[in-house]
């Protein structure tokens, strides 16, 4: 187990490297569960950044990254590999004819397999997984075995239980996991995220865009708020109109809906439009803080 300067260390490095702004905690965690060979489950909302850190750990760890997304056609093959009808016909069952899945290549290279929204997988697929996870196994039909080279590991990802669309990950492949959750970050860290992904130094502007965003996912009218890519594409279109948007709090309305209105799901049975529900937030916050 890493001591606390070399893990503080650590933390740091990946910050710098990958311009992550806070998320010491879970860096933290995600360094400790590598470093014990651990499979490493992330649990948080749309857009807190679970793939970023994914993908960030695995660099760090010098491991090539194969992405696969969890969907109900992501079936064994897709896993494993396909054979090749035209090679398959030529060389027969050889390697030559086989072409690896993103499972398999990361057991041949050592390298790490991030499974986004792994609970959307068939529960055939979850069951492969289990070998692979469990004992470092898996079994190419026709051609041979894969023992996975030291240094493979696996980062999967899903939303929160609550969601609309998500169904229950299998208990025996959970068991496979270490959980880290992710929640969305403090509103100073979100500004210092809009910044580093905008380049916008008005901080006015950022603090009113992330005001905004944050008022979505408090709004009793919505279900689903927005991530912080609301506030970085809201800051990114007001700097770029050429205009000083503090002279027209309509505009940034008209920015605050079309930044938005994609990022939120509303509630059933309200009587106002996303667009309606965005305005009337945009309002109440320029009004209060920022326009007199």
């Amino acid at each position: 187990m890493a001591n606390k300067k070399p893990l503080a260390e650590a933390v740091k490095a990946i910050q710098a490297a990958f311009r992550i702004v806070g998320r010491v905690k879970e860096l933290q965690m995600l360094v400790l569960a590598h470093e014990a060979g651990k499979n490493i489950l992330l649990e948080g909302e749309i857009g807190t950044g679970k793939t970023t850190l994914a993908r960030a750990i695995a660099q760090h760890f010098d491991k090539n990254f194969h992405r696969v997304e969890g969907t109900e056609d992501l079936y064994s093959t897709a896993l494993i590999g396909t054979w090749q009808p035209p090679l398959l016909i030529q060389k027969g069952y050889t390697e030559e004819a086989f072409e690896y899945g993103p499972l398999a290549r990361a057991m041949i290279d050592g390298g790490c397999l991030f499974l986004n929204e792994i609970n959307r997988a068939p529960e055939s697929s979850q069951n492969l997984l289990l070998t692979a996870l469990d004992e470092g196994v898996l079994d190419v039909p026709n051609l041979k075995r894969i023992n996975a080279t030291r240094g493979f590991f696996t980062i999967a990802t899903r939303n929160p239980a609550s969601h609309i669309g998500v169904s229950v990950l299998g208990e025996a492949l959970k068991d496979r996991f270490v959980w880290i959750k992710l929640d969305y970050q403090t509103e100073e860290e979100e500004r210092g995220i809009v910044k580093v992904h905008t380049g916008c130094t008005d901080d006015a502007m950022v603090s009113a865009a992330v005001r905004i965003t944050r008022a979505t996912r408090k709004n009793r009218d919505i279900r689903r708020g927005s991530s912080i890519r609301g506030a970085i594409d809201l800051v990114a279109m007001l700097a770029s109109t050429g205009v000083d948007p503090w002279a027209d709090q309509q505009l940034w309305i008209d920015v605050a809906i079309a930044a938005l209105v994609s990022k939120i799901d509303v509630e059933e049975g309200i009587d106002k439009s996303p667009e309606e529900v965005i305005a009337l937030i945009a309002q109440a916050v320029l009004t209060k803080d920022f326009f007199r």
